[in-house]
């Protein structure tokens, strides 16, 4: 356990202190390979890991939550946003009064527990691979060697406070964490300093406070109704006061699982360098939201709260699905269908029953793979062909083949069999309505289920349209070349999908599914055998040779402003209605 926690706190020590070189992917490999191994270590072992923190430990941490919470106060006055300003003074007041009533002793704050040890696995084995990549992505960022240094420490530190994060079982040392992924987002997210990304830096600022003062209620409330501030108590107490500890928790993890109509700071980490993106949207802090959601699952189970969280987690697969159709940058697309799939993950967590709960876990599995792939893909386009949205993708097959197939193997693996995410949709439908005559309201994520996944296919077709397109004032080149900082990062992510999906197959001991596998083969000869074909542009009769300006990659689906207010207005009443629940429960 402190090997996961240490050494990237040692690592980035390294990074800091040595010149940025070639030294820094010997740092990174080795804390990939070594906390991948730890991390499977963990995850074969069935032991339950406890620690007990110290009085001197115990007092660094309330002393590192009081100047975090002072720094975020320095930041909204520094930089005149009022929304900062205000959470913050909110967060130090509770906090203070949560510490000064807060119980002392009991069970461990630091549980690692057979969920803790699956995240351990998305964490470090995904997670480490970004790293990894980022080291060749910023040696063509146009800032000092010192900015690169900091900024490779930086999600090195990340994944240590995301390894601790997912077995505290302290609420308050949950909120520390929770408070310091928020510190890290604001930082990466405004790490080249314009406008525009320390904008964006100070929204993710204070949409995650709120998350922050609601963990606090849900403090407050259980020191107040049961005298304890540890999950594992709360999760075996009984009566009304628990759910609406429960229902307080769960809305910080609609606010860190970006869940409509809290989108927008996720959203803006796109003007961050790539890895940002790529760290924030696939392998570690969006799934601290689903992680939340499973492990209060136990309380939630048949009960209104349980349901209305699941029909929430699917509208908001529904609608974030609709409204990337509206988006034309290739991140902003990304970015969308992770809101979408982390609110169905969020959806079948809260349903509470085993299957639904090890589906949750697929779907987390299978899309920090196949996400933090595409958005690695994204980061070569972006360094190696400057391009950033679906209209500059015309002809790409020609130029960038062995790109192209990578984001292609990404779609697949997000919509296509053998893979989890597949799988997993298909297992949720029949499992849910399995539920329907005791669980009516699930009708809405089963339908939500089939509609949103219907769009992220269209979706995807629109990108892959524009991939795939073959002008004719495009030449292509002989070879694409793709640095070895780059290429390997994608091998080990498709090669870990491929992996997974199988031993998924072997798991569910249906060979039948293996034969799903042969859309794998398109992935494999598609970009080759586009590349062969002639370019072309499309001509219709009596255009006198002009072209055809239609093509599927530009149709756009914008929502009208009436639309938006309904959906933003719609979701901001569910997430005030869990509270709502949360008490009456």
């Amino acid at each position: 356990m402190l090997t996961l926690i240490l050494l990237p706190i040692i690592a980035s020590v390294f990074t800091l202190l040595l010149p940025f070189k070639r030294v820094h992917y010997f740092i990174t490999a080795s804390v990939l390979v070594t906390l991948t191994l730890v991390a499977f270590s963990f995850y074969s072992s069935t032991e339950i890991v406890t620690f007990h923190l110290s009085h001197s430990m115990s007092f660094l941490i309330v002393a590192a939550d009081v100047i975090l919470l002072l720094y975020f106060l320095y930041q909204g006055i520094k930089f005149r946003s009022a929304n900062v300003i205000f959470l913050s003074a909110v967060q130090l007041l509770l906090y203070g009064y949560v510490e000064s009533i807060a119980p002392t002793g009991g069970p461990a704050e630091i549980v690692v527990d057979n969920l803790s040890k699956f995240m351990f696995l998305i964490i470090n084995g995904v997670g480490g691979i970004i790293v990894l990549y980022s080291v060749r992505y910023m040696r063509d960022e146009p800032v000092s060697a010192t900015k690169k240094s900091l900024f490779i420490a930086g999600l090195l530190l990340f994944l240590s406070i995301m390894n601790l994060i997912v077995c505290a079982n302290s609420i308050l040392l949950f909120f520390l964490l929770f408070e310091m992924t928020t510190l890290a987002s604001y930082l990466l997210i405004s790490f080249r300093n314009d406008t525009l990304s320390r904008a964006n830096g100070l929204k993710a600022l204070w949409m995650n406070q709120i998350g922050g003062v609601v963990i606090l209620l849900g403090a407050l409330v259980a020191i107040e109704g049961y005298g304890t501030v540890m999950f594992d108590t709360l999760l075996k107490s009984s009566g009304g006061m628990v759910l609406f500890t429960v229902a307080l928790l769960a809305m910080s993890a609609l606010v860190k699982g970006a869940a409509l109509p809290f989108e927008g700071w996720l959203l803006g980490a796109m003007v961050a360098p790539t890895p940002v993106s790529a760290m924030l949207h696939s392998a570690t802090m969006v799934k601290i939201a689903p992680y939340l959601i499973l492990k209060l699952a136990p309380v939630l189970g048949a009960t209104l709260l349980g349901s209305l969280l699941s029909v929430t987690g699917a509208l908001v697969f529904v609608a974030a699905s609709y409204l990337a159709l509206s988006r034309f940058v290739f991140k902003e697309i990304l970015g969308y269908s992770t809101v979408a799939l982390l609110g169905l993950m969020m959806a079948l967590a809260a349903i509470g029953t085993k299957e639904s709960m090890t589906l949750a876990m697929v779907l987390m599995l299978f899309h920090a793979l196949s996400k933090a792939l595409l958005f690695l893909a994204a980061g070569v386009l972006e360094k190696q062909y400057h391009v950033k949205n679906i209209e500059e993708m015309k002809g790409l097959v020609h130029r960038a083949p062995k790109t192209v197939g990578f984001i292609l193997f990404g779609f697949i693996s997000l919509t296509l069999p053998p893979f989890g995410l597949f799988m997993g949709k298909l297992l949720a439908i029949t499992s849910i309505s399995s539920l329907l005559r005791e669980r009516p309201a699930l009708l809405i994520v089963v339908l939500s289920l089939v509609i949103g996944s219907a769009l992220l296919v269209l979706l995807y077709f629109k990108v892959s349209s524009a991939l795939l397109s073959a002008p004719s004032d495009i030449l292509p080149t002989q070879k694409e070349h793709l640095p070895y900082g780059f290429s390997i990062p994608l091998i080990l992510l498709a090669f870990y999908s491929i992996a997974t999906a199988a031993g998924f197959i072997i798991i569910q001991g249906d060979l039948f599914i293996a034969w799903l596998a042969l859309p794998l083969l398109l992935v494999i000869l598609l970009p080759s055998m586009v590349q062969k074909m002639e370019r072309y542009d499309r001509i219709q009769p009596y255009h006198c040779g002009e072209k055809e300006l239609f093509d599927a990659a530009l149709v756009y689906y914008e929502p009208s402003i009436r639309v938006r207010q309904i959906i933003y207005g719609g979701f901001g009443m569910l997430f005030v209605a869990v509270a709502f629940i949360g008490v009456l429960s």
